[in-house]
């Protein structure tokens, strides 16, 4: 679709919807149905305003809503472009990286980078709290959110809470799925710290960084019901298609 289209979105003045609205739901429902592919560049303001009979403040207003919903993104002096959708991680909610992505309509997929077993580190044992001689599974992948790189993904999992791990596909199968249906570990919670940092040189390796992004990496802990430790795990996201939503409460 051309971004001509956009100029046959009409205001009706006798609907109780404000007009922002009314043009922000309209660009919405064109936007998600992905009639506009990503960095398509939007009609100038003032074209747009002349055909929806409103001043520039309305149509900013309406822009405001799409920009919020990451559909849109305004750039000073080049333009309003069509976003490429950025995963939005909502911090409440523990979901895993599948469960993320296909809540938004997206197709996930991984490619293992390692799979092995190893010996506890001094962070793995202070975490984990396991006899010595027990063993871990350390296993890195890159994350693809519609054929996208999104994550580098690095995590520790006793060998003794699923064992024969290594009989699934992990390329294709959800890390936290297989605890799951296959195992009967049930993640009940994580505790996240959440930072920017400079990609190192695996970063824009397998995460195909356009040039000056920034990775916001999550460091994890995860834990089981019972508050086991089951989980050691970091996930450097690419900044530039990744936000985090965190819902505080005030007590």
């Amino acid at each position: 679709m051309e971004p001509n289209r956009l100029l046959t979105i009409q205001v009706d003045r006798n609907n109780p919807i404000p007009a922002y609205l009314q043009i922000a739901e309209s660009l919405q429902s064109l936007l998600r149905a992905g009639a506009l592919p990503p960095g398509t560049v939007l009609p100038p303001e003032r074209v747009l305003c002349q055909q929806y009979g409103v001043s520039r403040m309305t149509l900013r207003q309406a822009y405001d809503v799409l920009e919020r919903q990451d559909l849109i993104e305004c750039q000073r002096g080049r333009g309003t472009f069509v976003s490429a959708g950025r995963m939005r991680k909502q911090q409440q909610i523990m979901r895993s990286f599948t469960e993320e992505a296909l809540s938004r309509g997206a197709q996930p997929s991984s490619k293992v980078l390692l799979f092995r077993v190893t010996r506890q580190s001094f962070a793995a044992k202070e975490f984990f709290r396991l006899p010595d001689h027990e063993m871990l599974y350390e296993i890195q992948r890159v994350r693809f959110s519609d054929a996208t790189p999104l994550a580098l993904e690095h995590a520790l999992i006793p060998c003794q809470v699923c064992p024969n791990l290594d009989r699934f596909n992990l390329a294709t199968q959800s890390l936290y799925g297989i605890l799951k249906e296959e195992y009967g570990v049930k993640l009940a919670y994580c505790i996240e710290e959440i930072s920017a940092i400079q990609p190192t040189r695996a970063h824009q390796e397998h995460l195909a960084l356009p040039l000056n992004a920034a990775v916001l990496l999550v460091k994890r802990k995860a834990y089981t019901r019972n508050d086991t430790s089951l989980e050691l795990g970091t996930s450097a996201f690419r900044g530039d298609l990744h936000t985090s939503v965190v819902r505080s409460v005030r007590e």
